[in-house]
């Protein structure tokens, strides 16, 4: 055996993503019998209708209930029964679209917009991802854009780039939007909610940070498609094991039937848009209408029913791992709830904040929710608990509720794209060809960092300006 052979086989591996899970529902349990329970009390709050946290009503457990062996071999199932809506969601749309992804429609009008703009391909790439910074910030589509991700993935390889472009296109410019939010009814509308603000108050400020936030995002996507075009071999999923690629080296033709289907898909977008945005949709209806669409996509194209029934199965098919994941990392907030620790995390980080100035204060509640935000990945679940707790915190430490509200956005929005816990991420590593999550994780860290440190001056920024 070589030198280099035996460095290879030392060379130590990310384990499977699956196993992390694994890991770290295991360190969960384990700190159960270390974190003392305690709870705070619901109450409705009248300005919303929702159930919020009373911030005075914490209080410490009698007794400990950490996690036992029954709690702990269960807490995979609990959590899939917990994120159900958004299983359902990503295995019904996908399987939905891979009945339009059959008929070639998708790719066909990629294709036809390459041809139209050959040659300009980082015109492309920055176009593509503002318009998921708009979506994201607009409509505050996250889960919801897995949908575009087999254009994406097709685009950039198409272009002579990786499927791990396709994914950064996406994921970098729906965690700007997202994170941004001018209009996003999830966090800002929730948020401002709870905090007793105008809806999608400050908007102006929020439009700047939506800016900033996008230009990174362009800047990262291009950055990495330089990287490929110096040598394809520079890619980080270059020669490993289980990555595939979608197969380009046929370019199928924009006949009519296919730009038919293709409008059909968008009607399905907007009709999906406008249901978020005017109806207060959410996953069950994004779902519904997108089975809808890839119905009436496939009938279109002229697909028998056992032809749609199959393309349908094997969408449903390739997306299951990355469903269980989601269940799966659900489980960790599973343990944390049934053990009664969550609230006094919360309440310890709170506390921790009081003793710090107004300013560095506004940063720790970037950073709390950002910590939070491994466990909680969902931004309404966080809002729920944290900002009823952080709304007075502010008034006692003279920080203004549009800060607070920014500083929870801007912890909670760009990790979305990146912990190992989301399941926006496993599922989109997933459909963009099994990328390992230590590849995705390597080949995004920088511009992760850049975003939550960009987020943390804007913080900054909002308290100095008195953005209200």
């Amino acid at each position: 055996m070589s030198e280099k052979e035996k460095k290879e086989k030392k060379k130590f591996k990310v384990p499977h993503v699956y196993v992390i899970v694994i890991v770290l529902i295991l360190l969960t349990a384990v700190l159960t019998y270390i974190i003392p329970p305690g709870s705070y009390e619901y109450v409705v709050d009248e300005a919303t209708g929702r159930n919020v946290v009373d911030p005075s009503s914490f209080t410490y457990g009698a007794e400990k209930n950490p996690a036992g062996f029954f709690e702990l071999i269960t807490s995979i199932p609990a959590g899939m029964a917990g994120a159900v809506d958004t299983i359902m969601m990503v295995v019904l749309i996908c399987a939905a679209i891979q009945i339009i992804n059959d008929t070639g429609a998708m790719n066909a009008g990629v294709f036809a917009m390459l041809r139209v703009l050959k040659g300009k391909n980082k015109l492309v790439l920055a176009i593509m991802t503002v318009l998921f910074s708009l979506i994201g910030g607009i409509l505050g589509w996250a889960e919801g854009l897995l949908i575009f991700l087999p254009v994406t993935v097709s685009m950039a390889v198409a272009m002579g780039y990786d499927n791990l472009l396709g994914f950064m296109v996406l994921a970098f410019g729906g965690a700007a939007g997202f994170s941004s939010g001018p209009m996003n009814i999830y966090t800002t509308g929730v948020c401002q909610g709870i905090a007793g603000l105008p809806l999608y108050s400050a908007m102006g400020f929020r439009w700047i940070c939506w800016v900033v936030f996008t230009l990174i995002a362009v800047f990262f996507v291009l950055q990495y498609a330089n990287r490929l075009e110096k040598d394809i071999k520079n890619s980080y999923v270059f020669g490993v094991d289980g990555v595939t690629q979608p197969d380009v080296s046929e370019v199928p033709e924009f006949t009519t039937r296919r730009k038919l289907v293709f409008v059909v898909m968008l009607v399905g977008i907007v009709i999906s848009a406008v249901g978020c945005a005017e109806w207060g949709w959410y996953l069950q209806q994004l779902s519904g209408v997108f089975i809808l669409t890839g119905i009436v996509g496939g009938l279109v194209y002229g697909m028998g029913g056992t032809e749609m029934a199959n393309s349908f199965s094997n969408g449903a098919k390739m997306i299951i791992p990355s469903a269980l994941i989601i269940g799966a990392a659900r489980g960790i907030l599973y343990l944390m709830e049934t053990a009664g620790v969550l609230h006094t995390v919360v309440y310890g980080l709170a506390g921790t904040l009081s003793n710090f100035s107004a300013v560095v204060s506004a940063v720790g509640i970037n950073i709390v929710t950002l910590i939070l935000n491994f466990f909680v990945t969902s931004a309404t679940s966080k809002a729920a608990i944290l900002m009823p707790i952080l709304a007075p915190l502010g008034d006692i430490l003279d920080l203004k509720q549009q800060l607070i509200v920014l500083a929870y956005q801007f912890g909670d929005g760009f990790t979305n794209y990146f912990w190992p816990t989301s399941g926006i991420v496993m599922a989109g590593i997933a459909m963009a060809g099994n990328i390992p999550w230590d590849r995705w994780a390597k080949a995004t860290w920088k511009y992760m960092l850049v975003s939550v440190l960009a987020g943390v001056v804007m913080v900054v920024v909002g308290y100095y300006m008195g953005v209200s």
